[in-house]
């Protein structure tokens, strides 16, 4: 806490501070904005000693460091990029080269390419999804904090169930056993996700947006059921063993059923903030809600009984729901009319939601529009369809959206700013252009087997965006020293915070020269920078950053 904040807060401690040197001034609220331990070592007081003479005087006690305190994300998102660059993407690359040498799908052995989308799917996407509910939810639905044991009960368990899921697709006669283990792993984690969402929504159920999240929860749940039934079952023969209506009803529990529902609801609290498209239409939200879900109910009944019709039925369904949300979020509406500033992120974030719309519409309706033709046909749909199907979603609609979305959240969560916000194009370049190629040239190999050749092509340019995505929040979430601290120099991009704390003496200079926020405000948010300060004020950014820079220069040694 800043020491204007505490004097604030509990007014009997303005006493404690005055009696260690902090002055009264005129110009400002009493209390400089400086974290209590600068304001004890400037002083030459002990900090313990001094926060034990203001919890006397506030009548409150201490609160030491708690770990529940610590970001809970990081540990979810750090597994999450560490399993897809390995186990799930990179994974996906190596069969991608054996099927563009063999030039046939069936080059690359199908327990090879279960281990790629278990990893992918598990060790990615919900991963990703879990440690932004765990952070998230607690913000907006003002509950509070899970334990912290709890969570890495959960993490432990995911990770345990894609690592060991892994090991037995590729090795399963010597560990046989394995294949059921991680399954089991897999839905304790699945019980546990649900055991969270419920525990947090608790009476938001109302919230369209809370229902879609309560509904993915349940979807994690009979996935996981379904992964350790095929899994026991399979044994010693690993999953190549799978039935193609199987290894079917795990994609669509996944796909359609945890992550689009997942996104659907996170997506109407975060989606038009980024867009500042407006609030949701709440018509079409809730007809998303009912279509989707019942899509998704069709599809997976399809596996086990009259597989033409509800497979058709549901996919139209999909279809239907994704154009009532893209309807109902204005997803291709961009309406920013002025620069953001640095703690909004680029503005060109917008533009990974509005591709990710984009592949939603185009996948969905492959979807639709394949399983009708199958339907009226009486024939199969080959498998590069739907290959090329399953990538417009998992890839264009549902990757896409996390990359963008991702580079905005992370920095909020953390209260910081996005490491690189240089890498937001490059990443969207190589994300767009490689789930083009991949859905185009499975599309085409049906007719061109040569187009097989280009696939890993794509496949290069998907690692290449996730590794570059990876880098920028990675650096993110462990940020480096602030450059003030390293060079003794502002720049636009420097934090308020981190300025006044090394430098408490600044304030009255500042605030004499017209920067009003200093002298009023509370507390200073840590991802404020000069930027935005001056923008705030009506001040030009660079006459600011000039005006700090000479009173450092003209005062080198903060004092203390």
């Amino acid at each position: 806490m800043m020491v204007r904040q505490v004097a604030t807060d509990y007014p009997a401690c303005v006493a404690v501070f005055r009696r260690h040197g902090e002055p009264d001034r005129d110009s400002a609220k009493f209390g400089h904005l400086e974290p209590l331990g600068r304001f004890a070592r400037r002083q030459g007081v002990p900090l313990d000693a001094l926060l034990a003479e203001l919890s006397s005087a506030a009548g409150v006690e201490i609160g030491r460091d708690d770990p529940a305190e610590a970001p809970a994300h990081r540990p979810f998102l750090a597994a999450a990029m560490a399993v897809t660059l390995t186990l799930g993407a990179g994974w996906g690359l190596l069969l991608l080269i054996e099927i563009g040498r063999g030039g046939s799908l069936a080059a690359a052995p199908a327990a090879r390419v279960v281990a790629h989308g278990e990893a992918q799917l598990w060790g990615f996407l919900a991963l990703f999804i879990v440690g932004i509910a765990a952070s998230f939810l607690p913000r907006t639905a003002a509950r509070p904090r899970p334990s912290r044991a709890f969570l890495s009960l959960l993490l432990g368990a995911l990770v345990a169930g894609v690592v060991g899921g892994f090991v037995w697709s590729l090795a399963p006669r010597r560990l046989p056993r394995l294949g059921t283990a991680s399954g089991l792993a897999l839905l304790v984690a699945a019980l546990g996700y649900l055991g969270l969402i419920v525990w947090q929504l608790a009476g938001k159920a109302r919230a369209t947006w809370a229902r879609f999240i309560l509904a993915s929860a349940a979807w994690m749940v009979a996935w996981a059921v379904v992964d350790l039934a095929l899994r026991a079952r399979a044994g010693a023969a690993g999953p190549g063993d799978y039935s193609e209506s199987g290894r079917r009803l795990l994609v669509d529990l996944a796909v359609l059923g945890f992550a689009m529902n997942s996104v659907y609801g996170f997506g109407q609290k975060l989606l038009p903030g980024l867009l500042s498209a407006g609030s949701p239409r709440a018509g079409a939200i809730e007809a998303t809600f009912v279509l989707h879900n019942l899509g998704a109910m069709a599809l997976a009944a399809s596996s086990v009984a009259w597989p033409v019709v509800f497979a058709a039925l549901g996919a139209t369904a999909i279809a239907g729901g994704a154009v009532a949300w893209a309807v109902g979020l204005r997803g291709f509406r961009d309406g920013r009319r002025s620069a953001p500033r640095p703690e909004t992120g680029p503005a060109f974030l917008a533009r990974y939601v509005q591709l990710a719309f984009f592949w939603l519409l185009a996948g969905t309706a492959l979807l639709a529009g394949g399983r009708i033709a199958a339907a009226v046909g009486g024939f199969e749909l080959p498998p590069a369809y739907l290959g090329a199907t399953r990538h417009a979603l998992t890839v264009g609609f549902l990757t896409t959206l996390i990359l963008g979305v991702g580079q905005r959240l992370a920095p909020i969560l953390g209260h910081d700013l996005l490491a690189w916000p240089g890498l937001v194009v490059p990443i969207f370049a190589c994300v767009a252009v490689g789930n083009a190629l991949r859905v185009v040239a499975e599309l085409a190999t049906m007719a061109w087997p040569v187009a097989f050749r280009v696939m890993p092509i794509s496949a290069a340019f998907e690692v290449a965006a996730l590794g570059l995505f990876v880098a920028n929040i990675a650096r993110t979430l462990w940020p480096g020293r602030d450059p003030l601290l390293r060079t003794g120099r502002a720049t636009p991009m420097t934090r308020v915070a981190t300025l006044l704390a090394e430098h408490p003496w600044i304030e009255d200079p500042l605030i004499a020269d017209g920067v009003r926020y200093i002298g009023r405000a509370r507390s200073v948010p840590n991802e404020l920078t000069l930027h935005s300060l001056a923008v705030g004020e009506r001040m030009e950014p660079e006459a600011l950053v000039a005006r700090v820079n000479a009173l450092i220069a003209g005062r080198p040694t903060s004092p203390g």
